[in-house]
């Protein structure tokens, strides 16, 4: 091609090469390749400039540079020429716009044409489109960047050890769960080992070499060592690369920073070796309870409270005595945990000894007074218990309460807490106290009430600051009695009322013993109807969650 405004001649040799290098630009394909005059304007177009840029020469001959820029860059095309024009040759990249509007981006080299005297007779251009180039290229930078994210996350970094060099090199995140300087990333496989706990250093050392040898893959779990003394534990595992004669010659691997995983694990074990203690320990504190007797029907219920990670220390208990006579039990050691939980085992396991040993309620409570002060872990831990008999032949109730909310007697359609006297909690005076029960008359048919005291310490109504209290216990429980209801519905009924009112789960655990004679033949525990309880023996028992089961 000849420059544009340059003078025609020369001998016929040179016609021909001419010729021949413009049939060769014509026909490449690859690159658009085209002149332009002085101005910048079109002179000159390739089978690639029509191809890359979409345009016949017809359209686009005098037509200016700046047509192919993207409006966002608005002189650029001049700029590009004037640098080509003082330097001789422009470079560089950027997006292009084709006919159709979509764009590409291109590599472009502008060159200054000149005459003999040094004047500026126009421009040659070659203009690459590398879009589909750079887009690779960004996503190998993605895919990297993704990469190095993903062994961040992962606390996964990668080495490899050339045989022939003996050189270890690692990434990014290798070195830094080694706590190496981001500047160094290669070291010999000594100095690489020698981050090694020493004690697990001679096995890394040998499984190492030995697939280097051998070629076999390893996996291995190893303590290293940080620069600042922080230790760290690593699995390792990898395999060999083979040269082209198949001897090993590259060992590839991988570490993962599973320091933290180990802990977990550690802390797992943990929990669940106390969840196990906790299970024993409740069921030690919540045991299910039957009676033979077919005239009196038992029900218990358990509920902790918000703190559900902290086991409860409210526990209960019922016996049946040779004599016919029913004893109960229920009590809260104040405080949440396994020492009160242990103590509130300890409590009940005395209860029964003295019970059985026909033991009277003054006795009773000092004795569960003395076992206190021996188990409990601080002076500061005390408990409140609740103790009654059922005559043999079931119309007399004794109670006896040591700091304990009294039980609710209902009867002829009415609702009263049974009058005991109130004496102080166990383990409040050093001496013991001179514990005292009352007896009352309960009739023929009636349910006794037993519960500690978190069934009545949630709020009075969602908000307030008022506690729901004895006497709104006493009004639900008229409430629910006065149409004919068993006693798990009684008891779901009332623990349900008790939480809408508090506007939610409890704060403290409740503990809930219900007692009922009745002529007829004592009710059977009904199946549940929401799926939520199951029916057990005589005795329904909620244990470890809100749920009933």
């Amino acid at each position: 091609m000849t420059p544009p405004g340059a003078a025609g001649g020369g001998n016929r040799s040179a016609e021909v090469a001419a010729e021949q290098l413009r049939l060769l630009v014509d026909r490449v394909r690859d690159y658009a390749i085209f002149l332009l005059d002085p101005d910048g304007r079109v002179a000159s177009w390739n089978a690639g400039a029509e191809r890359i840029k979409g345009y016949r020469a017809a359209e686009i001959l005098g037509e200016h540079l700046s047509r192919f820029y993207p409006p966002e860059d608005a002189g650029k095309a001049e700029k590009a020429l004037a640098q080509a024009a003082r330097d001789g040759v422009f470079q560089g990249g950027g997006w292009r716009v084709r006919k159709d509007g979509g764009r590409f981006y291109a590599r472009v080299t502008i060159t200054a044409l000149l005459d003999e005297q040094g004047q500026l007779r126009g421009f040659a251009k070659i203009t690459q489109d590398v879009t589909a180039e750079r887009e690779a290229e960004r996503m190998l930078q993605e895919r990297e960047q993704q990469l190095a994210e993903a062994q961040a996350i992962a606390k996964l970094g990668s080495f490899e050890w050339d045989l022939a060099t003996d050189m270890v090199t690692w990434s990014a995140e290798l070195g830094r769960i080694y706590g190496l300087d981001h500047r160094v990333s290669s070291a010999s496989l000594e100095e690489f080992l020698g981050r090694i706990h020493p004690d697990d250093r001679v096995t890394a050392a040998r499984i190492m070499h030995r697939a280097a040898r051998e070629g076999s893959p390893f996996r291995k779990e190893v303590r290293i060592e940080r620069p600042d003394g922080e230790p760290r534990v690593v699995t390792t595992w990898g395999e060999v690369a083979r040269d082209d004669q198949g001897k090993p010659s590259r060992v590839l691997g991988v570490c993962q920073d599973v320091t933290d995983w180990r802990r977990r694990e550690a802390q797992l074990r943990e929990a669940h070796a106390q969840a196990e203690l906790s299970r024993r320990l409740q069921r030690g504190l919540l045991p299910t309870l039957s009676l033979r007797t077919p005239t009196l029907a038992l029900r218990t219920r358990y509920q902790p409270g918000q703190e559900r990670a902290l086991l409860g220390a409210d526990f209960f208990d019922a016996l049946e005595l040779p004599g016919g006579t029913v004893a109960l039990l229920i009590g809260d050691v104040a405080g949440h945990g396994p020492d009160e939980a242990a103590v509130g085992v300890a409590l009940r396991a005395a209860w029964r000894a003295l019970v059985l040993s026909d033991h009277g309620p003054g006795e009773l409570l000092n004795g569960l007074d003395k076992v206190l002060v021996r188990e409990r872990t601080s002076e500061e831990v005390f408990t409140t218990v609740c103790c009654a008999w059922v005559d043999a032949d079931r119309s007399r109730v004794t109670v006896a309460l040591a700091g304990h909310p009294p039980p609710l007697l209902i009867r002829d359609g009415g609702v009263e807490a049974v009058p005991a006297p109130a004496g102080p909690a166990l383990g409040v005076y050093d001496e013991g106290y001179p514990w005292e029960s009352g007896v009352i008359e309960a009739g023929d048919c009636w349910t006794l009430l037993c519960y500690t005291d978190g069934l009545v310490e949630g709020l009075h109504e969602p908000g307030s600051v008022e506690r729901f209290g004895i006497e709104a216990l006493r009004d639900t429980m008229t409430s629910l009695t006065r149409s004919p209801i068993g006693l798990d519905g009684l008891l779901d009924g009332l623990l349900e009322v008790v939480r809408t009112a508090n506007g939610g789960d409890l704060s403290d655990d409740v503990a809930i013993l219900c007692l009922r004679r009745d002529h007829r033949t004592a009710e059977v525990p009904a199946p549940p109807a929401d799926g939520a309880r199951g029916a057990e023996a005589a005795a329904q028992t909620e244990i470890s969650t809100g749920q009933r089961g």
